[in-house]
């Protein structure tokens, strides 16, 4: 896990004021460690088992600097800005010397990144665009890659297709598909088809019945953003992919005219790569 959690998780496409900021995220005061770090309220708790003992701690906090507490409090900004005698109503600029500087630095990202949503329109825009997608594996990010055309209403089915024509991932171990660096952790839990039937587990997701813009409109996925891919959750190996470009039908349509796609289904193709 990375010092700063991914905050897509639980994004929705509304743009956040101050206001939903601020309600969304509060200061966690604990008696552990030097600063107070920041829950986000509206995320799920990153411990899922109902055996872990911080199971029923409110939100999850955004880094992994330090372990959190039942005897901690939770205060808004403002309140705790009064409390600590600095003049801070809202999340920007820098942080306090007493709030941890990652869980600040990725709401005040959110918050911009919500504002640059907004003045690009994008929840409007997606469900009728396709992205251009750049799929690595971790370790070999630099030395190959693959970019992937989907358009709309591609599935992850056909995706998953793609993707494994060029990994030569097989179904003799699991795999599943992911909001950015979640991987194992995924709350998207999509899994190839035949793996669904095999394993008839429904709180998994058939990846025929997702659509990549079904994942947009539950991350807001747009440039710069990322998808996930774990495969074997006993030994995993790491793949993920990210928005090199966000585009219109007709620029998708102009760009396959343009270029020889290496391999295709009938709503995504592989346009380019890089081998070793």
């Amino acid at each position: 896990m990375s010092c700063s959690r991914n905050l897509k998780i639980n994004r929705t496409t509304k743009t956040m004021t101050d206001t939903d900021t601020t309600d969304r995220f509060v200061i966690e005061v604990s008696q552990v460690g030097t600063v107070d770090h920041i829950v986000d309220l509206e995320a799920d708790s990153a411990d899922r088992s109902p055996y872990a003992p911080r199971r029923d701690l409110p939100g999850e906090k955004l880094c992994d600097r330090s372990t959190r507490s039942p005897a901690s409090e939770y205060i808004e900004l403002r309140d705790y800005a009064d409390w600590k005698g600095f003049d801070k109503a809202a999340f920007d600029g820098d942080a306090p010397d007493e709030v941890c500087s990652y869980c600040w630095a990725d709401v005040v990202a959110e918050a911009e990144r919500g504002e640059q949503h907004k003045r690009d329109d994008v929840d409007e825009r997606i469900g009728s665009v396709g992205y251009h997608l750049r799929w690595k594996q971790k370790g070999r990010a630099r030395g190959e890659w693959y970019d992937i055309v989907v358009r709309p209403e591609t599935t992850i089915a056909e995706l998953d297709s793609l993707v494994c024509r060029f990994t030569t991932l097989d179904d003799l171990h699991l795999r599943m598909y992911g909001l950015e660096d979640e991987y194992i952790d995924s709350t998207l839990t999509i899994i190839p088809d035949q793996q669904f039937t095999e394993i008839g587990d429904p709180s998994y997701t058939k990846a025929s019945e997702m659509t990549i813009t079904d994942v947009a409109e539950r991350a807001t996925l747009w440039d710069g953003d990322r998808l996930s891919m774990v495969y074997d959750f006993g030994t995993p190996s790491h793949y993920y992919c990210i928005v090199k470009e966000v585009y219109e039908p007709d620029e998708i349509e102009r760009l396959l005219d343009e270029r020889e796609p290496i391999a295709a289904t009938e709503t995504a193709a592989i346009i380019g790569e890089k081998r070793p």
